[in-house]
């Protein structure tokens, strides 16, 4: 395992955190988005402050008023785009790198602590997804690391064994030919 080949998958890791993010702190984010947009479709309409002005009341209006709604509605979201990243990442892996799981002892431990803390809706902000995987991707790395270090020794003890053992063939042969006698031309 190679990091080239660890980054696309802790890339979909980051974007569902992102968006799980967004949902959990929707109360504040749905309202400023809210304004954004308005701000951005009226500023032409009305004049760039003025505009700003009145959509900058109204989604402070709304993120006042709907507060309950859009914490109930961005905890909802966040925990199915949670579950959905999770089952989606761990999907991926399960196909492309099973071994994962197997060389880092803890790991299946590891990512069922960590989906119940991204799954809990004030601990929900933290980018578990994205951290459990950072660090099983770190101990399969490193554990492939040695493995690799071990074999390439290995091969290179027998690459000077094979070379030891053709070279003693060749001496032995050599002296083989220089004990023969010479033919002797009997014409």
């Amino acid at each position: 395992m190679t990091w080239g080949r660890a980054v696309p998958v802790l890339v979909i890791c980051v974007i569902f955190d992102a968006v799980r993010m967004f949902f959990e702190m929707f109360w504040f984010f749905g309202p400023a988005l809210a304004g954004a947009i308005c701000t951005v479709k009226v500023s032409g309409a009305i004049g760039t402050t003025a505009g700003g002005l009145v959509c900058g009341a109204g989604a402070a209006a709304v993120g006042y008023f709907g507060s309950p709604a859009l914490i109930t509605f961005g905890i909802i979201m966040a925990m199915t785009i949670g579950l959905v990243g999770w089952a989606t990442v761990t999907l991926i892996l399960a196909v492309t790198n099973p071994k994962i799981w197997a060389s880092n002892i803890w790991g299946w431990a590891w990512s069922l602590f960590a989906l119940g803390i991204s799954e809990a809706p004030l601990l929900g902000t933290i980018p578990m997804l994205t951290i459990t995987h950072w660090r099983l991707y770190i101990g399969q790395i490193r554990k492939d690391g040695a493995a690799l270090k071990q074999y390439q020794k290995e091969q290179a003890q027998a690459a000077a064994v094979a070379r030891s053992i053709q070279q003693q063939r060749l001496v032995e042969q050599m002296q083989a030919q220089a004990a023969e006698p010479a033919p002797v031309d009997v014409y």
